[in-house]
């Protein structure tokens, strides 16, 4: 089985998290002196751990400030995983400037912020997330959800992609089958009431839109 390489900084040695990734069978940890984050998941995702201390700390003398730009203009993907709760800290820092900080970090600077129970708790999510980041899902997710499997229902389901449940209806009822309106015309498509010239073409560009350009 082929193991799960991730790259730790050196100064992450001596967390229980790092002997919980050395511990685990399918992970294998590289130590190096990371110039940025502490853990590195793949070329493209880099990760910074924090305490809960640490990281309240890192906001009152605004180091998680430069810490983020120098990983955003690194890295694609960035990752803050907080260890702990931060609103048990004691800090002179106030709850909604605590908020406004995990906000910012989310919501302004497009973040991944991930918020764990302890050292083994981070060692799980971050064996899961240098998975997802190396091999991906490992399946296809569906965008829509399980088929029905009456055939009058099924052939709504099928025209629902194209324009939504109520003008599939109405395509159905006037064309009859799933196979006539994926062959209509944008005139033809015009003609059922309530579907409009841009609803029309926009249902035969979707139709004939090809994947591979």
């Amino acid at each position: 089985m082929k193991k799960i390489q991730i790259s730790a900084d050196v100064r992450e040695v001596r967390s229980g998290l790092t002997q919980a990734l050395d511990a685990n069978q399918v992970v294998e940890v590289h130590y190096a002196e990371l110039t940025i984050g502490d853990y590195l998941l793949s070329p493209e995702v880099v990760v910074e751990r924090k305490a809960a201390h640490d990281f309240v700390a890192s906001i009152f003398d605004k180091r998680l400030f430069g810490q983020i730009a120098q990983m955003k203009a690194t890295y694609p993907r960035v990752i803050v995983l907080v260890e702990g709760d931060v609103f048990a800290t004691r800090s002179q820092i106030a709850p909604e400037a605590l908020r406004g900080a995990l906000s910012w970090l989310a919501v302004i600077e497009g973040v991944s912020l991930i918020q764990t129970r302890n050292p083994i708790d981070s060692a799980s999510f971050i064996e899961v997330m240098a998975r997802h980041a190396q091999e991906g899902l490992g399946y296809e997710i569906s965008l829509r959800g399980s088929k029905p499997k009456d055939f009058k229902v099924l052939a709504q389901f099928a025209v629902e992609g194209l324009c939504g449940p109520a003008t599939a209806k109405k395509l159905l009822a006037h064309f009859g089958s799933v196979e006539r309106v994926y062959s209509a015309t944008t005139d033809q498509l015009c003609e059922v009431k309530g579907v409009g010239r841009k609803t029309a073409e926009q249902i035969r560009e979707l139709i004939t839109y090809s994947v591979n350009g």
